[in-house]
């Protein structure tokens, strides 16, 4: 059928359609974030969304019925793993059917999408309207699996806080200048502030899937598998949590969803957070311009076909060396923004202490995009830099810095919150990371291009600091695994800092996959 022989309502329709499937798409993740949409950004995205349908119902209407039953699928497909996130060749037979239904039923498909994508938009307005319109707390409480609301009075409150991608004192030394400046600074923050610090302690594995069970399981599970593309792991119920619980502690949790502690663990109290949440941005001076970016950037990462073809392109720029550009599977990510808030109420919920009592926290800080200046206000989206690239090793390493020292000043917030209470100055308080800056051409692959030393150290060293009333502070020396750190402190009943001998370093090496595959020995820590 011509253009022109086609109904007029057929026609409008076709115009209109695209513009209620993208806003319907928005709707469903602002909906599932929790964000407002009585803002700015909101209001500039809804018309920007819909002058692309329009421009796509332009196309798929004027341009003949060739492309219009190539379009109209296509643009349908595209939408479904918006919304549903097929996988390529799933994607690919949906776009087939999809093709030989509009062939055969044009109308009637379009009037199918039209009539759904009008529904949903129907259905989340209408949710919208009965909810609060203030943003949704992103974090979620998960039932009590420990019945001690309160501790006993005879063991000092535990403060255990790790910090994501936190790079070691002696990592930091090996330069450049900026880097050893920092070093100086976070040495003499930490040891005036009663601090003893482990220079040259190290994870043993440069992903946090697999430094974090090792750790909580003392250095007995070193060849934990999981592999590249997990997006939750609940791990069963692991020594650490079990030696506090027998130790009579009321513990308590706040970490990232993606690795859930709360499921199996003993926990009185346990909280979980998405790591990217998009209500992190609401109370920041980031831009509208900004905001809409990171809403795009969200909308194009939820379809596995687009990230696809996306880094295919990337890699041939890459390849040609011409790409200097963040990728756009990290174009969306928030991990220092919902971490930050995370921390200011894990800090604000200090005023409770109570002796007895272990809170525990993962925070993604000082981890990748790196985004914060050093007052932890947010620099302009395109000044955002990710850890392996792309871009200059020296920007990427100073901007590290800069998030350094947003968070050296979120814990002295934190270390003067604890001084308003008794239970807070005589607390036990543990800071360390889980791995390296891994500022680096890539993670530690077997068969990849070898890193330079500084780089391979620079991937596992990892800071350590413990605080003990009654005990000096210090730079303490030897080389240390988080693990072998760990084991020794649970020997020492939690009570006091540890002393482990000191070993030689060594950490595992993964495959393309993130499976840990060879154990190898580090570099010396010597500049």
């Amino acid at each position: 059928m011509s253009t022109s022989a086609r109904p007029q309502r057929a026609r409008m329709m076709g115009h209109i359609v695209w513009v209620l499937v993208l806003w319907a798409i928005l709707l469903n993740l602002l909906t599932f974030n929790g964000y407002p949409i009585d803002t700015g950004e909101v209001a500039l995205a809804f018309l920007g969304l819909g002058a692309i349908g329009t421009v796509l119902g332009v196309l798929t209407q004027e341009l003949g019925p060739v492309l219009r039953h190539v379009l109209t699928p296509l643009f349908a497909t595209i939408a479904i793993d918006l919304g549903f996130g097929i996988d390529p060749l799933h994607f690919f037979i949906a776009f087939a059917a999809l093709a030989l239904i509009s062939y055969l039923w044009y109308d009637l498909f379009l009037t199918v999408f039209f009539s759904a994508s009008l529904s949903v938009i129907v259905f989340q307005a209408f949710g919208m309207a009965s909810a609060d319109h203030g943003a949704g707390d992103p974090s979620r409480e998960t039932a009590a699996t420990q019945q001690r609301p309160n501790g006993p009075s005879d063991r000092p409150a535990l403060i255990h806080i790790i910090f994501d991608s936190y790079l070691g004192l002696d990592g930091m030394a090996l330069g450049p200048q900026y880097y050893r400046d920092l070093r100086e600074e976070q040495a003499d923050f930490f040891i005036r502030e009663g601090f003893q610090v482990y220079p040259r302690a190290y994870s043993r594995h440069a992903r946090t899937l697999n430094s974090l069970p090792t750790l909580f399981t003392y250095g007995t599970r070193k060849d934990s598998e999981f592999a590249a593309g997990v997006q939750y792991v609940a791990p069963a119920q692991l020594p650490y949590f079990t030696d506090l619980d027998q130790r009579d502690y009321a513990i308590s949790a706040v970490l990232p969803a993606y690795f859930d502690l709360c499921v199996n663990q003993k926990m009185s109290q346990c909280r979980t957070f998405e790591s990217s949440h998009l209500t992190s941005m609401l109370d920041t001076d980031l831009s509208m311009t900004d905001r809409i970016k990171v809403f795009g950037y969200t909308i194009l990462n939820l379809s596995q076909t687009v990230r696809m073809v996306v880094s295919v392109f990337e890699v041939l720029k890459e390849n040609r060396g011409g790409n200097n550009t963040r990728l756009l599977a990290n174009r969306s990510e928030l991990f220092p923004l919902a971490s930050l808030k995370m921390l200011d109420t894990f800090i604000d919920d200090l005023a409770t202490l109570r002796r007895g009592e272990a809170r525990f926290a993962h925070i993604l800080l000082p981890h990748d995009p790196y985004i914060l200046r050093p007052d932890c206000t947010v620099k302009p989206e395109s000044e955002w830099l990710d850890e392996h690239g792309p871009g200059a090793t020296s920007a990427r390493e100073r901007a590290y810095a800069d998030q350094v020292r947003c968070l050296q000043t979120k814990l002295g917030d934190l270390l003067n919150e604890l001084d308003r209470t008794p239970a807070g100055r005589e607390a036990i308080i543990l800071f360390h990371g889980d791995h390296g800056s891994r500022i680096a051409p890539s993670q530690p692959i077997v068969d990849a291009p070898p890193l330079s030393p500084r780089e391979e150290i620079m991937s596992f060293s990892t800071f350590y600091a413990i605080r003990i009333p009654g005990e000096a502070s210090g730079e303490i020396p030897g080389t240390h695994a988080l693990d072998e750190l760990m084991a020794d402190f649970r020997n020492r009943d939690f009570a006091s800092a540890p002393r482990p001998p000191s070993t030689a370093p060594s950490a595992a090496y993964i495959d393309a996959m993130g499976t840990p595959k060879e154990w190898r020995e580090l570099p010396s820590f010597e500049p």
